[in-house]
């Protein structure tokens, strides 16, 4: 069953985001599985966890941030994350817009990258040089690549993250401050209104208690299907002129 209007489309190109600690990737696999149930072939990209390098960056940076020291950890791990991210999303397309498309579901996009990106630039764990250079390369990147079907944010409290965050008792979380997932939670109802501004369509769902992944499925089959004709409207870069990333002090 194609999506829209469009008969050719027979896959779709979904994003999952949310701040750290949400759930997201149990997310992902779930609304997968609920696509798959109703006859369509689904496929989730994980964030790169299992890269060999992942652990290396993420400790880094993780370690400046309890002890409040720049040691480049912030530009390392966000250039790493940029060019996975990169990468993936280019795979995505091709999958969901391609003659066999499938319904990809992707763990955090590349817009959900600048989020992270921004609030290392504000709390002094990238130098303004470094962070203007992630901002160049990121909207090299983003210019020639197709925006996502949907994106979807899982809306979660910061103080619930943080305490989902201690539950799963991951090594390299421990000592991560509250007050870092508040200010990407800000952060990130900036780029949502900027992706919203931008002609993408975003769904925003409280997962504050773990919604059914088969209404949310359901929501997203709605959304898909109002039509292909808002692509004609749709800035496909993203990034003709600033705003994405949110660059510090800018408003959505």
């Amino acid at each position: 069953m194609p999506f829209g209007t469009n008969q050719a489309r027979k896959g779709l190109f979904i994003t999952i985001d949310a701040n750290i600690g949400a759930g997201k990737t149990n997310a992902c696999h779930a609304i997968a599985s609920a696509a798959t149930a109703s006859g369509f072939p689904a496929r989730v990209l994980e964030e790169p966890t299992h890269h060999p390098k992942f652990n290396h960056f993420l400790e880094r940076y993780y370690e400046d941030l309890r002890t409040g020291h720049n040691t480049g950890g912030g530009f390392a791990m966000q250039m790493f994350m940029l060019c996975q991210r990169y990468e993936q999303h280019r795979l995505a397309v091709e999958t969901a817009w391609g003659e066999q498309g499938q319904i990809i579901v992707q763990d955090r996009p590349i817009y959900g990258d600048t989020v992270f990106a921004t609030t290392a630039m504000e709390r002094g764990f990238m130098t303004s040089e470094e962070y203007h250079l992630y901002v160049d390369v990121y909207r090299n990147m983003s210019r020639d690549v197709m925006p996502p079907d949907i994106f979807v944010f899982l809306d979660v409290a910061p103080e619930e993250c943080y305490e989902r965050m201690a539950s799963r008792g991951r090594s390299q979380e421990v000592g991560v401050p509250l007050d870092y997932l508040q200010q990407l939670y800000d952060n990130y109802q900036k780029l949502i209104g900027e992706m919203r501004r931008r002609g993408v369509r975003v769904l925003t769902i409280d997962w504050s208690e773990f919604g059914p992944p088969v209404e949310i499925w359901k929501n997203i089959q709605e959304m898909a299907g109002s039509g292909d004709s808002w692509y004609e409207n749709l800035s496909f870069s993203l990034t003709k002129a600033p705003g994405i990333p949110i660059m510090p002090g800018e408003q959505s």
